[in-house]
């Protein structure tokens, strides 16, 4: 039986409760997000009805996106004119976009990020609101992994090996130890592991 399993969180009056960011990415068995001219077929566009429901009750859980250029650009051409059951959450959303060649953003409630990525990261933490969510942007979630910035990682991995591809975690060059704090199976055959950071870390 399919369950959700998110974590009803306690309200405490007068204690404000950190926002969790979490990086949320499709990837194949060995280790690529999409293929070598970009295509998604066998990773994030691998769709089914235990996705379309996580999907609802996540983006209900959040209200902030951050992405990099690639990823916002993509986002940007589809989202805006979907007609889809989340296309309407997804364009309400507040966006923030790191990107070092962009002059500015057009997507609905989408800004540029100004500061050094702890900086606005720390800002956005330190925010009343619901938790973060950062979609694929493989190479900005390196750098957030290499600083210790990312609270949890929802790996979804496909049933798929593609041989060749983007790799997922390209640009990691030491060691991040993680605990595997979930995992669920869809009809698809994904299986969706979710990870917290473990420490100590060691390189």
């Amino acid at each position: 039986q399919f369950s959700l399993d998110f974590p009803v969180k306690p309200t405490n009056k007068g204690k404000r409760n950190i926002r969790k960011l979490f990086w949320q990415i499709s990837t194949s068995l060995d280790g690529f997000m999409e293929g070598t001219n970009r295509e998604l077929d066998y990773t994030a566009q691998v769709s089914d009805q235990d996705f379309e429901r996580y999907a609802s009750a996540m983006l209900k859980s959040i209200d902030t996106i951050i992405l990099g250029r690639v990823t916002y650009e993509l986002f940007a051409k589809y989202w805006p004119t979907s007609t889809g059951p989340d296309a309407k959450r997804m364009n309400e959303l507040s966006k923030l976009v790191f990107s070092k060649k962009l002059q500015s953003v057009s997507w609905a409630n989408s800004r540029l990020a100004r500061e050094d990525v702890s900086q606005e990261i720390a800002a956005l933490k330190a925010q009343p609101g619901k938790d973060i969510a950062l979609f694929g942007s493989a190479g900005l979630a390196s750098t957030l992994m290499r600083r210790g910035l990312i609270d949890e990682y929802r790996i979804l991995f496909t049933p798929f090996v593609l041989g060749t591809g983007k790799e997922t975690f390209k640009g990691i060059k030491e060691r991040i130890n993680l605990k595997l704090t979930k995992a669920t199976t869809w009809e698809s055959g994904i299986v969706v592991h979710y990870y917290e950071p473990a420490s100590p870390r060691q390189g």
